[in-house]
């Protein structure tokens, strides 16, 4: 066999096992499960559709402290012309102790799948973000992927919006508060802002009377 064709053939094996190995690693790697990119993102908020109430009221009355943030960038880019100035950055999360972890897992495992199992027994896990600040809040940005890590391993987290909830959703999860009046935990119950639909009339379609007289009211 001639030493081109040898050549050839190696290459055309480098070149196979490389593209095996990235299907295999596309394969493994993290994955979206539940999928809400359909639903407005106000609404999964105000809906609570990834069940973080009870986080942040446990965050308000001090229960639990906060995920601590281990390294945060501040990038400003450059306005166009008649725009705001555009903010945005990167932070990095620890999530430490057993409450913090509780909740990660649940968001995690709710809406991602293929997870490595070091996650569901670290001690401590980190994520990594980039975020962008829209009408005045921090949401993580939707076309990159987050990293999450415990130790020295760490994965690409796709986008998923309770990952934006989860770390920056507080001051969203404190008006849904307000508006539906509930109470933090061992506080009673407030009223409700948010105003019921109206109910029917009583009167209608029963008989009134008029100087004596039977009419029914249409």
């Amino acid at each position: 066999m001639s030493r081109v064709r040898r050549a050839a053939q190696r290459n055309l094996a480098i070149a196979f096992a490389l593209g095996a190995a990235g299907l295999v690693a596309v394969g493994c790697s993290i994955a979206i499960s539940r999928d809400l990119s359909a639903v407005p993102v106000g609404q999964v908020g105000f809906d609570d559709m990834c069940g973080l109430q009870e986080y942040f009221d446990a965050l308000e009355i001090h229960s639990s402290p906060p995920p601590r943030v281990v390294s945060a960038l501040d990038l400003e880019g450059t306005p166009k012309e008649g725009s705001k100035l555009d903010r945005g950055g990167r932070e990095r999360f620890a999530f430490e102790n057993d409450f913090q972890l509780k909740h990660l897992r649940r968001v995690l495992n709710q809406n991602w799948r293929r997870l490595p199992d070091e996650l569901q027994t670290a001690t401590a896990i980190e994520i990594e973000v980039k975020w962008s600040e829209k009408a005045g809040t921090k949401r993580v940005v939707t076309d990159q992927e987050a990293e999450i890590s415990t130790g020295p391993q760490s994965w690409g987290l796709p986008y998923h919006v309770c990952l934006s909830e989860l770390l920056y959703g507080e001051p969203l999860y404190r008006q849904r508060r307000t508006l539906w009046g509930l109470p933090l935990p061992g506080q009673p119950a407030k009223q409700s802002s948010v105003a019921p639909a109206p109910a029917p009339s009583s009167d209608a379609g029963v008989p009134a009377t008029v100087d004596g007289a039977a009419t029914r009211r249409d």
